[in-house]
């Protein structure tokens, strides 16, 4: 754990860099990712000294030195996620400034290709109507905001399996850093609910009323995507703010989670399908991704996980101290 704090706080460094580098008022930029992440750190102390205290007591049995240890790992998760959150979010920010968005018009054609002339987003409304669609928004925001956020603090809590820790933690990187910034950065998109504002016309000119009358614009999504788009317009900093679709980040951390899931016990295995399925689904009723995006974290989360499942034995990285 202590080889991911490391490399959280060199990724903190980088983004700051990137920041000086492509955007002219990096310090101001800088100071209102300061002031927005006041919330965030408190919540993620709270929750890493919740199960920093759960740990301590599932192991009191092995006595105060093991408790101890474990305790000192799940603070250092904490502080590297705090870290690695707060410079992926300067990075994503940053993202347009690198490479303007281009590829919307790709992936909104691929998507139709890939689903038989139909737009996705469209295909979710008219599923939508069978069941209330809208009850999984919770699951989008909080549920998947728990071990999207904070896998690192929960498995070093309750996690001690060396080689399963190693490998998580190198999947977290991978969802988050190399598809969440490297692949954008290649793919610059910000998705169909973006899509008409950025580059005008109205090849998405039905998604807007759809959301109305589906009531997702009233809900906490709908009020995501406006702040969302309000601080890209301003061209200002917070924690969790950013424009960027393919590919789906969303999806690949609810994959990572499924994954980890399944690895536990295979009985998790269909509760981990459903909630990839959930994330999915709304992903692209929201109008937040094209289909492509969560199709491509799914493929490339996947390759990444049977690689190192492979390659276990010899794996040397992240490795967590446990005592």
């Amino acid at each position: 754990m202590h080889n991911f704090l490391r490399f959280a706080l060199i990724y903190f460094v980088s983004a700051i860099a990137i920041v000086m580098v492509f955007r002219d008022d990096g310090v101001s930029i800088i100071g209102h990712l300061t002031s927005s992440s006041q919330v965030f750190f408190i919540v993620m102390g709270q929750f890493a000294l919740g199960l920093a205290l759960l740990a301590g007591l599932t192991t009191l049995a092995v006595g105060p030195k093991v408790m101890l240890a474990r305790m000192r790992i799940v603070a250092t998760a904490m502080i590297a996620c705090m870290f690695f959150q707060a410079a992926f979010t300067l990075i994503k920010t940053s993202l347009p400034y690198i490479v303007p968005f281009f590829a919307d018009p790709y992936f909104a054609q691929i998507d139709q290709t890939l689903h038989f002339g139909h737009d996705p987003w469209v295909l979710t409304h008219a599923l939508a109507e069978s069941f209330a669609a809208n009850q999984l928004v919770w699951v989008y925001v909080s549920v998947w905001g728990l071990p999207a956020m904070a896998l690192p603090v929960i498995i070093a809590a309750i996690d001690g399996n060396t080689a399963r820790v190693n490998r998580f933690l190198v999947l977290y990187v991978v969802g988050w850093v190399v598809l969440g910034n490297i692949i954008a950065l290649a793919g610059m998109s910000a998705g169909p609910v973006y899509y008409d504002r950025l580059l005008g016309g109205e090849r998405f000119a039905e998604l807007a009323p759809a959301l109305v009358d589906s009531g997702l614009k009233s809900t906490w999504i709908g009020n995501l995507q406006e702040s969302l788009w309000n601080v890209y317009v301003d061209r200002g900093q917070a924690i969790g703010s950013g424009i960027s679709a393919f590919p789906s980040v969303h999806v690949a951390m609810a994959f990572v989670t499924a994954l980890y899931l399944g690895e536990r016990s295979r009985l998790l295995i269909p509760l981990g399908a459903a909630f990839v399925a959930a994330i999915l689904f709304m992903s692209v009723y929201s109008g937040y991704h094209y289909a492509i995006d969560g199709y491509a974290s799914i493929i490339v989360v996947g390759a990444a996980w049977a690689f190192l499942r492979r390659r276990a034995p010899q794996l040397r990285g992240f490795q967590p101290a446990m005592a």
